[in-house]
Protein backbone atom coordinates (compact mmCIF):
# COMPACT_ATOMS: atom_id res chain seq x y z
CA UNK A 1 0.00 0.00 0.00
CA UNK A 2 2.82 2.41 0.88
CA UNK A 3 4.35 1.98 -2.58
CA UNK A 4 0.99 2.72 -4.17
CA UNK A 5 0.63 5.93 -2.12
CA UNK A 6 4.19 7.05 -2.96
CA UNK A 7 3.60 6.30 -6.60
CA UNK A 8 0.33 8.26 -6.54
CA UNK A 9 2.06 11.33 -5.04
CA UNK A 10 5.45 11.25 -6.79
CA UNK A 11 4.78 9.23 -9.92
CA UNK A 12 7.00 6.33 -8.90
CA UNK A 13 7.31 3.91 -6.01
CA UNK A 14 10.30 2.63 -4.05
CA UNK A 15 10.83 -0.25 -6.45
CA UNK A 16 10.87 2.18 -9.36
CA UNK A 17 13.38 4.31 -7.48
CA UNK A 18 15.56 1.30 -6.88
CA UNK A 19 15.39 0.39 -10.56
CA UNK A 20 16.28 3.96 -11.54
CA UNK A 21 19.22 3.94 -9.13
CA UNK A 22 20.37 0.64 -10.55
CA UNK A 23 20.15 1.99 -14.10
CA UNK A 24 22.06 5.14 -13.15
CA UNK A 25 24.77 3.01 -11.54
CA UNK A 26 25.09 0.96 -14.71
CA UNK A 27 25.26 4.13 -16.81
CA UNK A 28 27.97 5.55 -14.54
CA UNK A 29 29.96 2.34 -14.81
CA UNK A 30 29.69 2.49 -18.60
CA UNK A 31 30.69 6.17 -18.50
CA UNK A 32 33.72 5.29 -16.37
CA UNK A 33 34.68 2.64 -18.88
CA UNK A 34 34.25 5.10 -21.73
CA UNK A 35 36.30 7.72 -19.89
CA UNK A 36 39.03 5.16 -19.28
CA UNK A 37 38.92 4.32 -22.99
CA UNK A 38 39.11 8.00 -23.90
CA UNK A 39 42.06 8.50 -21.55
CA UNK A 40 43.82 5.50 -23.04
CA UNK A 41 43.07 6.76 -26.55
CA UNK A 42 44.45 10.21 -25.69
CA UNK A 43 47.59 8.64 -24.25
CA UNK A 44 48.09 6.61 -27.42
CA UNK A 45 47.58 9.69 -29.61
CA UNK A 46 50.13 11.63 -27.52
CA UNK A 47 52.57 8.73 -27.89
CA UNK A 48 52.05 8.62 -31.65
CA UNK A 49 52.66 12.38 -31.82
CA UNK A 50 55.87 11.97 -29.82
CA UNK A 51 57.04 9.20 -32.16
CA UNK A 52 56.13 11.37 -35.15
CA UNK A 53 58.14 14.29 -33.77
CA UNK A 54 61.11 12.01 -33.11
CA UNK A 55 60.94 10.58 -36.64
CA UNK A 56 60.68 14.11 -38.09
CA UNK A 57 63.73 15.28 -36.14
CA UNK A 58 65.72 12.23 -37.26
CA UNK A 59 64.75 12.92 -40.89
CA UNK A 60 65.69 16.58 -40.53
CA UNK A 61 69.07 15.73 -39.00
CA UNK A 62 69.81 13.25 -41.77
CA UNK A 63 68.97 15.78 -44.47
CA UNK A 64 70.97 18.53 -42.75
CA UNK A 65 74.16 16.42 -42.69
CA UNK A 66 75.59 18.96 -40.24
CA UNK A 67 78.79 17.05 -39.38
CA UNK A 68 79.89 16.97 -43.01
CA UNK A 69 79.11 20.67 -43.53
CA UNK A 70 81.01 21.74 -40.40
CA UNK A 71 84.04 19.64 -41.35
CA UNK A 72 83.96 21.01 -44.89
CA UNK A 73 83.75 24.56 -43.55
CA UNK A 74 86.74 24.09 -41.24
CA UNK A 75 88.75 22.52 -44.06
CA UNK A 76 87.87 25.40 -46.41
CA UNK A 77 89.05 27.98 -43.91
CA UNK A 78 92.51 26.40 -43.85
CA UNK A 79 93.00 26.80 -47.60
CA UNK A 80 95.22 29.61 -48.85
CA UNK A 81 92.60 30.66 -51.41
CA UNK A 82 90.14 31.29 -48.58
CA UNK A 83 92.30 33.95 -46.96
CA UNK A 84 93.09 35.63 -50.29
CA UNK A 85 89.39 36.43 -50.78
CA UNK A 86 89.53 39.01 -48.00
CA UNK A 87 92.56 40.71 -49.55
CA UNK A 88 91.06 41.34 -53.00
CA UNK A 89 89.18 44.66 -52.85
CA UNK A 90 87.81 44.38 -56.38
CA UNK A 91 86.75 40.73 -56.74
CA UNK A 92 84.54 39.26 -59.43
CA UNK A 93 81.02 38.79 -58.06
CA UNK A 94 78.67 36.18 -59.53
CA UNK A 95 75.01 37.16 -59.64
CA UNK A 96 73.05 33.92 -59.74
CA UNK A 97 69.51 33.90 -61.17
CA UNK A 98 67.19 30.91 -61.66
CA UNK A 99 64.28 31.48 -64.04
CA UNK A 100 61.31 29.86 -65.73
CA UNK A 101 59.33 31.48 -68.57
CA UNK A 102 59.49 34.96 -67.06
CA UNK A 103 61.47 36.81 -69.71
CA UNK A 104 59.83 40.21 -69.33
CA UNK A 105 60.53 40.64 -65.61
CA UNK A 106 63.84 38.81 -65.83
CA UNK A 107 65.19 41.30 -68.38
CA UNK A 108 63.48 44.51 -67.34
CA UNK A 109 63.56 44.11 -63.57
CA UNK A 110 66.16 41.61 -62.32
CA UNK A 111 68.90 41.92 -64.95
CA UNK A 112 68.43 45.67 -65.27
CA UNK A 113 68.95 46.11 -61.54
CA UNK A 114 72.28 44.28 -61.84
CA UNK A 115 73.39 46.33 -64.83
CA UNK A 116 72.63 49.47 -62.78
CA UNK A 117 75.01 48.48 -59.97
CA UNK A 118 77.56 50.98 -58.73
CA UNK A 119 79.97 48.03 -58.48
CA UNK A 120 80.89 46.90 -61.99
CA UNK A 121 83.07 43.80 -61.65
CA UNK A 122 80.33 41.18 -61.89
CA UNK A 123 79.03 38.36 -64.04
CA UNK A 124 75.44 37.13 -64.31
CA UNK A 125 74.74 33.41 -64.49
CA UNK A 126 71.12 32.67 -65.45
CA UNK A 127 69.81 29.11 -65.33
CA UNK A 128 66.51 28.36 -67.05
CA UNK A 129 64.38 25.53 -65.68
CA UNK A 130 63.71 24.37 -69.25
CA UNK A 131 62.32 27.72 -70.42
CA UNK A 132 60.04 27.44 -73.45
CA UNK A 133 59.33 31.14 -73.97
CA UNK A 134 61.63 33.76 -75.54
CA UNK A 135 63.97 34.01 -72.54
CA UNK A 136 67.06 33.03 -74.51
CA UNK A 137 66.33 35.48 -77.33
CA UNK A 138 65.70 38.33 -74.88
CA UNK A 139 69.00 37.67 -73.11
CA UNK A 140 70.94 37.43 -76.37
CA UNK A 141 69.47 40.76 -77.46
CA UNK A 142 71.20 42.42 -74.48
CA UNK A 143 74.52 41.50 -76.11
CA UNK A 144 76.41 41.69 -72.83
CA UNK A 145 79.41 39.33 -72.47
CA UNK A 146 79.01 39.38 -68.69
CA UNK A 147 75.72 37.46 -68.98
CA UNK A 148 75.61 33.67 -69.40
CA UNK A 149 72.38 31.75 -69.98
CA UNK A 150 72.08 28.01 -69.41
CA UNK A 151 68.75 26.34 -70.20
CA UNK A 152 68.18 22.92 -68.62
CA UNK A 153 67.19 20.20 -71.14
CA UNK A 154 64.10 19.22 -69.16
CA UNK A 155 61.89 20.63 -66.41
CA UNK A 156 62.98 19.83 -62.87
CA UNK A 157 60.81 17.43 -60.90
CA UNK A 158 58.82 19.12 -58.13
CA UNK A 159 56.08 17.99 -55.68
CA UNK A 160 52.52 17.92 -57.00
CA UNK A 161 51.25 19.97 -54.05
CA UNK A 162 51.40 23.67 -55.00
CA UNK A 163 52.69 24.84 -51.62
CA UNK A 164 55.41 22.19 -51.41
CA UNK A 165 56.37 23.01 -54.99
CA UNK A 166 56.67 26.69 -54.08
CA UNK A 167 58.99 25.80 -51.19
CA UNK A 168 61.66 24.41 -53.55
CA UNK A 169 60.88 25.87 -57.00
CA UNK A 170 64.05 26.89 -58.80
CA UNK A 171 66.41 25.04 -56.42
CA UNK A 172 68.17 22.99 -59.14
CA UNK A 173 68.96 26.13 -61.15
CA UNK A 174 70.16 27.94 -58.04
CA UNK A 175 72.64 25.16 -57.27
CA UNK A 176 73.88 25.00 -60.85
CA UNK A 177 74.27 28.77 -61.04
CA UNK A 178 76.38 28.84 -57.87
CA UNK A 179 78.49 25.97 -59.17
CA UNK A 180 79.08 27.60 -62.56
CA UNK A 181 80.02 31.00 -61.15
CA UNK A 182 83.63 32.17 -61.42
CA UNK A 183 83.42 34.94 -58.85
CA UNK A 184 84.87 35.00 -55.34
CA UNK A 185 81.42 35.97 -54.09
CA UNK A 186 77.88 34.94 -54.99
CA UNK A 187 74.92 37.34 -55.02
CA UNK A 188 71.63 35.39 -55.40
CA UNK A 189 68.68 37.05 -57.14
CA UNK A 190 65.22 35.86 -58.26
CA UNK A 191 64.01 36.57 -61.78
CA UNK A 192 61.24 39.00 -60.75
CA UNK A 193 63.03 40.96 -58.01
CA UNK A 194 65.70 43.66 -57.95
CA UNK A 195 68.87 44.80 -56.24
CA UNK A 196 69.27 48.31 -54.92
CA UNK A 197 71.90 50.15 -57.03
CA UNK A 198 74.53 49.76 -54.27
CA UNK A 199 73.62 46.16 -53.36
CA UNK A 200 76.95 44.55 -54.30
CA UNK A 201 79.08 47.51 -53.23
CA UNK A 202 77.47 47.75 -49.78
CA UNK A 203 77.46 44.03 -48.98
CA UNK A 204 81.00 43.57 -50.26
CA UNK A 205 82.14 46.37 -47.96
CA UNK A 206 80.46 44.67 -44.99
CA UNK A 207 82.00 41.29 -45.85
CA UNK A 208 85.55 42.60 -46.35
CA UNK A 209 85.49 44.98 -43.40
CA UNK A 210 84.10 42.43 -40.96
CA UNK A 211 85.95 39.52 -42.60
CA UNK A 212 82.81 37.38 -42.73
CA UNK A 213 81.71 34.68 -45.15
CA UNK A 214 78.09 35.80 -45.35
CA UNK A 215 76.89 39.43 -45.47
CA UNK A 216 73.27 40.48 -45.76
CA UNK A 217 71.03 43.53 -45.59
CA UNK A 218 67.42 44.54 -45.16
CA UNK A 219 64.68 43.73 -47.69
CA UNK A 220 61.83 45.87 -48.94
CA UNK A 221 58.96 43.48 -49.59
CA UNK A 222 56.17 44.60 -51.93
CA UNK A 223 52.98 42.53 -52.13
CA UNK A 224 52.01 42.31 -55.80
CA UNK A 225 48.33 41.77 -54.89
CA UNK A 226 47.74 44.34 -52.13
CA UNK A 227 50.67 46.68 -53.01
CA UNK A 228 51.53 46.80 -49.31
CA UNK A 229 55.20 47.33 -48.40
CA UNK A 230 57.22 46.29 -45.39
CA UNK A 231 60.87 46.30 -44.43
CA UNK A 232 62.31 42.96 -43.36
CA UNK A 233 65.42 42.83 -41.23
CA UNK A 234 66.69 40.88 -38.24
CA UNK A 235 70.13 41.08 -36.64
CA UNK A 236 70.24 37.30 -36.80
CA UNK A 237 68.25 35.73 -39.68
CA UNK A 238 64.92 34.26 -38.59
CA UNK A 239 62.40 31.98 -40.26
CA UNK A 240 59.88 34.01 -42.23
CA UNK A 241 62.07 37.12 -42.14
CA UNK A 242 64.88 36.20 -44.46
CA UNK A 243 65.66 35.82 -48.16
CA UNK A 244 68.94 34.91 -49.84
CA UNK A 245 68.39 37.78 -52.23
CA UNK A 246 69.70 40.09 -49.53
CA UNK A 247 72.91 38.06 -49.21
CA UNK A 248 76.45 38.09 -50.55
CA UNK A 249 78.34 34.93 -49.61
CA UNK A 250 81.69 33.38 -50.46
CA UNK A 251 81.90 31.13 -53.49
CA UNK A 252 84.07 28.88 -51.31
CA UNK A 253 80.90 27.99 -49.42
CA UNK A 254 79.10 26.65 -52.48
CA UNK A 255 79.28 23.15 -50.98
CA UNK A 256 76.27 24.43 -49.03
CA UNK A 257 73.57 23.62 -51.59
CA UNK A 258 69.83 24.10 -51.74
CA UNK A 259 68.09 20.93 -50.58
CA UNK A 260 65.72 20.21 -53.46
CA UNK A 261 63.56 18.17 -51.08
CA UNK A 262 63.48 20.62 -48.16
CA UNK A 263 59.69 20.51 -48.51
CA UNK A 264 59.70 17.18 -46.65
CA UNK A 265 60.74 19.07 -43.50
CA UNK A 266 58.36 21.93 -44.27
CA UNK A 267 61.01 24.56 -44.96
CA UNK A 268 61.45 26.95 -47.90
CA UNK A 269 64.72 26.35 -49.71
CA UNK A 270 66.12 29.77 -48.75
CA UNK A 271 65.54 29.35 -45.03
CA UNK A 272 66.66 25.71 -45.05
CA UNK A 273 69.98 26.70 -46.60
CA UNK A 274 70.42 29.69 -44.30
CA UNK A 275 69.64 27.64 -41.19
CA UNK A 276 72.18 24.96 -42.12
CA UNK A 277 74.81 27.64 -42.70
CA UNK A 278 74.11 29.26 -39.33
CA UNK A 279 74.11 25.94 -37.47
CA UNK A 280 77.41 25.01 -39.12
CA UNK A 281 79.05 28.20 -37.83
CA UNK A 282 79.30 30.34 -40.97
CA UNK A 283 80.51 33.84 -40.03
CA UNK A 284 77.88 36.50 -40.71
CA UNK A 285 77.44 40.28 -40.51
CA UNK A 286 74.70 42.60 -41.71
CA UNK A 287 73.51 46.11 -42.44
CA UNK A 288 70.07 47.57 -41.73
CA UNK A 289 70.13 49.34 -45.10
CA UNK A 290 67.71 48.01 -47.72
CA UNK A 291 69.70 46.20 -50.40
CA UNK A 292 66.94 44.27 -52.22
CA UNK A 293 63.34 44.77 -53.27
CA UNK A 294 61.23 41.63 -53.41
CA UNK A 295 57.98 41.63 -55.37
CA UNK A 296 56.15 39.06 -53.25
CA UNK A 297 53.54 37.08 -55.14
CA UNK A 298 51.17 35.02 -52.92
CA UNK A 299 51.62 31.27 -53.34
CA UNK A 300 48.17 30.84 -54.91
CA UNK A 301 49.14 33.24 -57.70
CA UNK A 302 52.45 31.61 -58.59
CA UNK A 303 52.76 29.65 -61.83
CA UNK A 304 55.67 27.42 -60.86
Amino acid sequence: MRNKIVKFIFGFNAQDLQDIHSNISQINKKADVRQDSLNEFSTRIARINDLGDAAFNILKAQRDNSSYLRNQLWTTRKEESYQSVFVNKNPLVTVRIATFNNAEKLVNVAIQSVLNQTYKNFEIIIVGDHCTDNTEERIKALDDPRITFINLPYRSIYPEDSYNRWLVAGSPGMNIGAYMGKGDWIAPLDDDDEFSPDHIEKLLEVALTEKVEFAYGAILQKNTDTLEERKIYAEIPRFGEFSFQSVLYMKALSFFEYDQQSWVVGEPGDWNLCRRMLESGVKIASTEDVVTTIHMTPVASKKR
